[in-house]
């Protein structure tokens, strides 16, 4: 018995990909944001080291211009429908993302989900600092899953975890049902223990709630 769904929000609950790379296309730092990021996975710079890279490009930016594309996110198709369901059913949700919290925390409150923890891009009277505060590593969130789990008075084997990329992988490991939910790859796919590849989070209930296939 599933009661307590931890969700992706980029690429999972959302239409769109990465806010990170959403707000290099706005900023035109792609190219530097492309450099950064095949540092880190060669191994030569840390993830915080990356984030503040990636931040540092943004630095006296208005706050507005990111909350513009925030407003411009799309959920995915019934994102709506689903989280209402899981709440009717008396599951906990809960948001935990490796993006940021301007996107994830808008993201929650359209969708009625109160637990987020993702990091933290930090703006002062309406500009960015070029800082962020990194709650959420790549590929770090089983720890982070079982913690919410824990605050939430859930045990692991009652929690669901749905994501979509290779950074889930690892929260999909340790929870009672890990769904893939379009996934990026074959990587992520062969971690979960459920494929959902059509496009719209109603066809997780099946799964999460089995009374939802009657």
């Amino acid at each position: 018995m599933i009661r307590l769904v931890v969700f992706d929000a980029d690429g999972t609950l959302t239409q769109h990909s990465s806010i990170w790379w959403r707000l290099h296309q706005l900023f035109g730092t792609t190219d530097e944001g492309r450099k950064y990021y095949d540092m880190f996975f060669a191994g030569e710079i840390s993830y915080n080291e990356w984030a503040d890279l990636d931040a540092g490009l943004w630095r006296g930016r208005r706050i507005d211009e990111v909350l513009r594309v925030v407003r411009e996110t799309r959920l995915v198709p019934g994102a709506r429908e689903a989280v209402q369901a899981l709440h009717d059913a008396g599951i906990r949700t809960a948001i935990l993302s490796g993006g940021l919290d301007v996107l994830a925390e808008d993201v929650a409150r359209r969708l009625g989900i109160s637990y987020v923890v993702t990091n933290r891009l930090i703006h002062r009277d309406g500009v960015l600092t070029g800082e962020v505060e990194t709650n959420v590593g790549w590929g770090q969130k089983k720890e982070i899953v079982e913690r919410i789990a824990s605050d939430l008075g859930v045990s692991l084997r009652e929690t669901a975890f749905v994501g979509d990329g290779r950074n889930d992988v690892d929260a999909m490991s340790v929870v009672g049902l890990a769904i893939a939910f379009m996934p990026e790859d074959e990587e992520v796919a062969r971690a979960a223990h459920v494929v959902v590849e059509e496009n719209d989070l109603r066809a997780i209930l099946p799964h999460v709630m089995p009374q939802a296939r009657e």
